[in-house]
């Protein structure tokens, strides 16, 4: 009877993982505080001088969010412009980039990294890695292509 009961609470604990897969430190609005090597990843991916020169002067906000139903999303908004994407772990799905690309995307949680390849022209990878507890996320772009290539952008949670 008691491995019967164990069995029933990991089944009822793991239902509750996947309806929630993020962990509530990943959860809440995030604002730009430092960017390094923005506009040579932008330039690597073709984006314009002058799309390239506003982004890089821009204090964008992300907002991270789930449903009960394990839907994430990802808004991302400046005065410039603003983008929306929803999603689920380990599922592909067509995303439109920020820079104009239309790639496929696969999202995973990899501890606490919540990671996503775009794979499109060129292959990219979004991996917004979150430390100080979930008060701090780094936005780390790279391009698999070119290694030297990386942009790494830290917010810090409102």
């Amino acid at each position: 009877m008691m491995s019967v009961s164990l069995f029933l609470v990991s089944l009822l604990a793991g239902g509750a993982l996947s309806a929630n897969p993020l962990p509530d430190y990943m959860i809440g609005t995030f604002v730009l505080d430092t960017s390094e090597g923005f506009n040579v990843y932008m330039s690597a991916l073709g984006v314009d001088f002058f799309t390239r020169t506003i982004a890089c002067a821009l204090t964008p906000t992300a907002t991270n969010k789930q449903t009960s139903s394990g839907d994430i999303t990802i808004d991302t908004s400046s005065t410039f412009k603003s983008t929306s994407v929803t999603f689920q772990l380990n599922t592909p799905f067509e995303e439109s980039t920020a820079d104009g690309r239309t790639v496929n995307t696969t999202a995973v949680l990899n501890g606490n990294k919540l990671v996503k390849t775009q794979v499109g022209e060129p292959i990219s990878i979004e991996t917004r890695e979150f430390v100080d507890g979930g008060n701090k996320m780094n936005l780390i772009h790279t391009l698999p292509s070119d290694p030297d290539i990386k942009s790494f952008r830290v917010y810090v949670k409102q």
